[in-house]
Protein backbone atom coordinates (compact mmCIF):
# COMPACT_ATOMS: atom_id res chain seq x y z
CA UNK A 1 0.00 0.00 0.00
CA UNK A 2 2.03 3.06 -1.61
CA UNK A 3 2.24 5.95 1.44
CA UNK A 4 3.99 8.69 -0.68
CA UNK A 5 3.67 9.44 -4.26
CA UNK A 6 7.14 8.52 -4.49
CA UNK A 7 6.25 4.88 -3.39
CA UNK A 8 3.85 4.56 -6.31
CA UNK A 9 6.05 6.33 -8.58
CA UNK A 10 8.86 2.96 -7.58
CA UNK A 11 5.42 0.64 -8.34
CA UNK A 12 5.53 2.06 -11.45
CA UNK A 13 8.83 1.75 -12.05
CA UNK A 14 9.90 -1.41 -10.63
CA UNK A 15 6.37 -3.22 -11.13
CA UNK A 16 5.31 -1.72 -14.65
CA UNK A 17 8.69 -0.63 -16.11
CA UNK A 18 8.17 2.64 -16.43
CA UNK A 19 10.88 5.68 -16.96
CA UNK A 20 11.62 8.01 -14.34
CA UNK A 21 10.30 10.19 -16.79
CA UNK A 22 6.78 8.03 -17.17
CA UNK A 23 6.42 7.81 -13.55
CA UNK A 24 6.72 11.33 -13.03
CA UNK A 25 3.96 11.88 -15.29
CA UNK A 26 1.85 9.65 -13.28
CA UNK A 27 2.71 11.57 -10.52
CA UNK A 28 1.02 14.49 -11.98
CA UNK A 29 -1.64 13.00 -13.43
CA UNK A 30 -2.22 11.11 -10.05
CA UNK A 31 -2.35 14.87 -8.40
CA UNK A 32 -4.94 15.92 -10.87
CA UNK A 33 -7.02 12.84 -11.69
CA UNK A 34 -10.06 14.87 -10.56
CA UNK A 35 -9.78 17.93 -12.68
CA UNK A 36 -8.74 16.35 -16.10
CA UNK A 37 -9.35 12.15 -15.49
CA UNK A 38 -5.60 11.78 -17.10
CA UNK A 39 -4.46 8.92 -14.95
CA UNK A 40 -7.08 6.37 -16.92
CA UNK A 41 -4.50 6.61 -19.99
CA UNK A 42 -1.39 5.00 -17.87
CA UNK A 43 -3.86 2.24 -17.05
CA UNK A 44 -3.21 -0.15 -19.86
CA UNK A 45 0.60 0.63 -20.02
CA UNK A 46 0.98 0.04 -16.62
CA UNK A 47 -1.06 -3.29 -16.30
CA UNK A 48 1.26 -4.59 -19.34
CA UNK A 49 4.10 -3.50 -17.92
CA UNK A 50 3.85 -5.55 -14.98
CA UNK A 51 2.03 -8.74 -16.85
CA UNK A 52 5.61 -8.65 -18.81
CA UNK A 53 7.86 -7.89 -16.23
CA UNK A 54 11.28 -9.48 -16.91
CA UNK A 55 12.00 -10.38 -13.65
CA UNK A 56 8.32 -11.46 -12.40
CA UNK A 57 5.57 -11.80 -14.95
CA UNK A 58 2.37 -10.52 -12.43
CA UNK A 59 -1.08 -11.74 -13.09
CA UNK A 60 -3.08 -9.30 -14.80
CA UNK A 61 -5.88 -9.51 -11.15
CA UNK A 62 -3.11 -8.75 -9.81
CA UNK A 63 -1.91 -5.96 -11.93
CA UNK A 64 -5.38 -4.41 -12.24
CA UNK A 65 -5.38 -4.45 -8.53
CA UNK A 66 -2.23 -2.32 -7.86
CA UNK A 67 -3.70 0.28 -10.42
CA UNK A 68 -6.61 0.31 -8.32
CA UNK A 69 -4.69 1.42 -5.17
CA UNK A 70 -2.73 3.96 -6.57
CA UNK A 71 -6.01 5.51 -8.49
CA UNK A 72 -7.41 4.76 -4.71
CA UNK A 73 -4.17 6.75 -3.62
CA UNK A 74 -4.81 9.84 -5.57
CA UNK A 75 -7.45 10.97 -3.66
CA UNK A 76 -5.10 11.32 -0.72
CA UNK A 77 -1.46 10.78 -1.67
CA UNK A 78 1.20 13.64 -0.76
CA UNK A 79 4.61 13.74 -1.88
CA UNK A 80 7.11 12.60 0.92
CA UNK A 81 8.57 16.46 1.92
CA UNK A 82 5.06 17.73 2.25
CA UNK A 83 3.73 14.35 3.68
CA UNK A 84 6.69 15.29 6.50
CA UNK A 85 6.17 18.88 6.57
CA UNK A 86 2.33 18.38 7.16
CA UNK A 87 3.29 15.86 10.43
CA UNK A 88 5.51 18.92 11.95
CA UNK A 89 3.02 21.39 11.63
CA UNK A 90 0.73 18.86 13.25
CA UNK A 91 2.87 17.91 15.87
CA UNK A 92 3.54 22.03 16.32
CA UNK A 93 -0.17 22.48 16.91
CA UNK A 94 -1.37 19.40 19.28
CA UNK A 95 1.81 20.61 22.12
CA UNK A 96 0.19 24.14 21.46
CA UNK A 97 -3.37 23.24 21.77
CA UNK A 98 -2.63 21.33 24.78
CA UNK A 99 0.24 23.48 26.72
CA UNK A 100 -1.52 26.65 25.51
CA UNK A 101 -4.72 26.84 24.59
CA UNK A 102 -5.00 30.55 25.18
CA UNK A 103 -2.40 30.85 22.34
CA UNK A 104 -3.59 28.48 20.39
CA UNK A 105 -6.96 29.59 20.51
CA UNK A 106 -6.01 33.33 19.67
CA UNK A 107 -3.92 32.26 16.86
CA UNK A 108 -6.54 30.55 15.14
CA UNK A 109 -8.97 32.94 15.41
CA UNK A 110 -6.48 35.19 13.51
CA UNK A 111 -6.18 32.73 10.96
CA UNK A 112 -10.41 32.85 10.03
CA UNK A 113 -11.36 31.64 7.40
CA UNK A 114 -9.99 28.43 7.49
CA UNK A 115 -12.94 25.73 7.00
CA UNK A 116 -12.42 23.44 9.70
CA UNK A 117 -14.11 24.63 12.49
CA UNK A 118 -16.06 27.36 13.48
CA UNK A 119 -14.83 30.04 15.42
CA UNK A 120 -17.65 29.40 17.98
CA UNK A 121 -16.88 25.81 18.16
CA UNK A 122 -12.85 27.23 18.70
CA UNK A 123 -14.08 29.27 21.64
CA UNK A 124 -16.16 26.81 23.06
CA UNK A 125 -13.29 24.29 23.38
CA UNK A 126 -10.97 26.55 24.58
CA UNK A 127 -13.64 27.13 27.29
CA UNK A 128 -13.89 23.70 28.05
CA UNK A 129 -10.10 23.72 28.52
CA UNK A 130 -10.58 26.22 31.32
CA UNK A 131 -9.69 29.49 28.85
CA UNK A 132 -11.56 32.85 29.64
CA UNK A 133 -12.29 34.59 26.15
CA UNK A 134 -13.40 38.11 26.49
CA UNK A 135 -16.32 39.61 24.16
CA UNK A 136 -14.63 41.77 21.73
CA UNK A 137 -15.65 45.62 22.94
CA UNK A 138 -15.17 48.99 21.71
CA UNK A 139 -13.20 50.31 24.53
CA UNK A 140 -10.73 47.09 24.50
CA UNK A 141 -10.62 45.27 21.42
CA UNK A 142 -7.85 45.71 18.62
CA UNK A 143 -9.20 44.22 14.61
CA UNK A 144 -7.36 40.92 15.31
CA UNK A 145 -7.90 38.68 18.88
CA UNK A 146 -5.25 39.29 21.40
CA UNK A 147 -3.66 37.95 24.76
CA UNK A 148 -4.65 39.65 27.71
CA UNK A 149 -3.18 39.14 31.63
CA UNK A 150 -5.46 37.72 33.66
CA UNK A 151 -5.66 36.08 37.31
CA UNK A 152 -8.12 33.24 36.36
CA UNK A 153 -6.85 29.84 37.01
CA UNK A 154 -7.86 27.25 34.73
CA UNK A 155 -8.42 24.65 37.40
CA UNK A 156 -11.55 26.43 38.52
CA UNK A 157 -13.02 26.35 35.09
CA UNK A 158 -11.83 23.37 33.28
CA UNK A 159 -14.18 21.16 32.43
CA UNK A 160 -14.32 17.74 34.41
CA UNK A 161 -13.66 15.43 31.19
CA UNK A 162 -10.65 17.42 30.43
CA UNK A 163 -9.36 17.69 33.80
CA UNK A 164 -7.14 14.32 33.32
CA UNK A 165 -4.65 17.05 31.74
CA UNK A 166 -5.09 20.01 34.05
CA UNK A 167 -1.30 19.33 35.22
CA UNK A 168 -0.29 19.67 30.86
CA UNK A 169 -2.38 23.33 30.78
CA UNK A 170 -0.06 25.91 30.85
CA UNK A 171 -2.32 29.26 30.26
CA UNK A 172 -1.44 32.26 31.48
CA UNK A 173 -3.83 34.87 29.81
CA UNK A 174 -7.02 35.70 28.61
CA UNK A 175 -8.20 36.00 25.17
CA UNK A 176 -9.51 39.02 23.89
CA UNK A 177 -11.74 38.73 20.60
CA UNK A 178 -10.86 40.88 18.05
CA UNK A 179 -13.85 43.36 16.74
CA UNK A 180 -13.05 41.25 13.35
CA UNK A 181 -15.40 38.68 14.94
CA UNK A 182 -18.14 40.97 15.05
CA UNK A 183 -20.18 39.80 12.28
CA UNK A 184 -20.75 42.18 9.33
CA UNK A 185 -18.69 44.86 10.73
CA UNK A 186 -16.30 46.57 8.13
CA UNK A 187 -12.63 46.44 8.80
CA UNK A 188 -12.87 50.36 7.62
CA UNK A 189 -14.60 50.73 10.76
CA UNK A 190 -12.97 48.99 13.00
CA UNK A 191 -9.73 50.59 12.36
CA UNK A 192 -11.41 53.74 12.43
CA UNK A 193 -13.05 53.43 16.12
CA UNK A 194 -9.37 51.83 17.09
CA UNK A 195 -7.20 54.81 15.64
CA UNK A 196 -9.65 57.18 17.70
CA UNK A 197 -10.03 55.61 20.89
CA UNK A 198 -7.34 56.79 23.01
CA UNK A 199 -8.38 56.68 26.23
CA UNK A 200 -11.45 55.12 25.74
CA UNK A 201 -15.48 55.97 24.47
CA UNK A 202 -17.69 57.30 27.53
CA UNK A 203 -21.11 56.66 25.32
CA UNK A 204 -21.89 55.51 22.23
CA UNK A 205 -23.25 59.09 21.20
CA UNK A 206 -19.35 60.32 21.98
CA UNK A 207 -17.98 57.23 19.82
CA UNK A 208 -20.25 57.95 17.25
CA UNK A 209 -19.57 61.35 17.08
CA UNK A 210 -15.27 60.70 17.67
CA UNK A 211 -15.32 58.19 14.54
CA UNK A 212 -17.94 58.76 12.24
CA UNK A 213 -19.15 55.53 12.01
CA UNK A 214 -22.20 54.84 10.25
CA UNK A 215 -25.15 53.68 12.58
CA UNK A 216 -25.13 50.42 10.38
CA UNK A 217 -22.12 49.21 12.58
CA UNK A 218 -23.58 50.40 15.51
CA UNK A 219 -26.14 47.95 15.80
CA UNK A 220 -23.76 45.23 14.66
CA UNK A 221 -21.53 46.74 17.57
CA UNK A 222 -24.97 47.07 20.39
CA UNK A 223 -26.27 43.24 18.85
CA UNK A 224 -22.34 41.60 19.72
CA UNK A 225 -22.49 43.54 23.16
CA UNK A 226 -19.66 45.32 22.12
CA UNK A 227 -20.41 47.97 24.37
CA UNK A 228 -20.19 45.79 27.86
CA UNK A 229 -17.43 48.31 28.85
CA UNK A 230 -19.61 51.81 28.81
CA UNK A 231 -22.12 49.88 31.34
CA UNK A 232 -24.35 49.01 28.83
CA UNK A 233 -25.58 45.73 27.79
CA UNK A 234 -26.98 44.83 24.68
CA UNK A 235 -30.53 46.38 24.90
CA UNK A 236 -29.45 49.44 26.32
CA UNK A 237 -26.96 50.09 23.45
CA UNK A 238 -29.45 49.42 20.87
CA UNK A 239 -31.69 51.91 22.37
CA UNK A 240 -28.63 54.46 22.61
CA UNK A 241 -28.00 53.86 19.19
CA UNK A 242 -31.62 54.55 17.73
CA UNK A 243 -31.18 57.37 19.84
CA UNK A 244 -28.72 58.94 17.10
CA UNK A 245 -31.07 58.53 13.93
CA UNK A 246 -33.11 61.50 14.66
CA UNK A 247 -29.65 63.47 16.18
CA UNK A 248 -29.27 66.72 14.16
CA UNK A 249 -26.29 66.02 11.52
CA UNK A 250 -24.45 69.15 12.45
CA UNK A 251 -23.47 68.17 15.43
CA UNK A 252 -20.84 65.95 13.37
CA UNK A 253 -19.48 69.10 12.64
CA UNK A 254 -15.94 69.67 13.84
CA UNK A 255 -17.72 73.19 15.28
CA UNK A 256 -19.67 70.59 17.61
CA UNK A 257 -17.82 68.15 18.35
CA UNK A 258 -17.60 68.92 21.94
CA UNK A 259 -20.87 70.16 22.51
CA UNK A 260 -23.18 69.38 24.77
CA UNK A 261 -26.61 67.92 24.04
CA UNK A 262 -28.94 70.19 22.36
CA UNK A 263 -30.61 72.15 24.65
CA UNK A 264 -34.21 70.94 23.72
CA UNK A 265 -32.97 67.62 24.90
CA UNK A 266 -34.70 66.28 28.00
CA UNK A 267 -33.52 63.16 29.42
CA UNK A 268 -35.56 60.19 28.69
CA UNK A 269 -36.33 57.69 32.15
CA UNK A 270 -35.08 54.55 31.94
CA UNK A 271 -37.72 51.87 29.61
CA UNK A 272 -36.82 49.16 32.14
CA UNK A 273 -36.81 46.12 29.88
CA UNK A 274 -35.12 42.64 30.89
CA UNK A 275 -32.12 41.98 28.94
CA UNK A 276 -31.88 40.44 25.71
CA UNK A 277 -31.22 36.76 25.76
CA UNK A 278 -28.78 34.96 23.61
CA UNK A 279 -31.12 34.10 21.10
CA UNK A 280 -32.08 37.79 20.45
Amino acid sequence: IPLFQEQAMQMAIIGAGFTPGEADQLRRAMAAWRRNGKIEIFKERFITGMMTNKRKRYSREFAERCFSQIEGFAEYGFPESHAASFALLVYASCWLKCHYPDVFLCALLNSQPMGFYAPSQLVRDATEHGVEVRAADVNASLLESTLEPTERRPADHIWPRHRPMLAEIRTRHAVRLGLRRVEGLAERDILRIVEERGAGYNSVRELWLRTGVPIGSLEKLARADAFASMGLNRREALWAVKGLVGTHGAETLPLFASAGPPVDAAPEEPAGLPLMGPSE
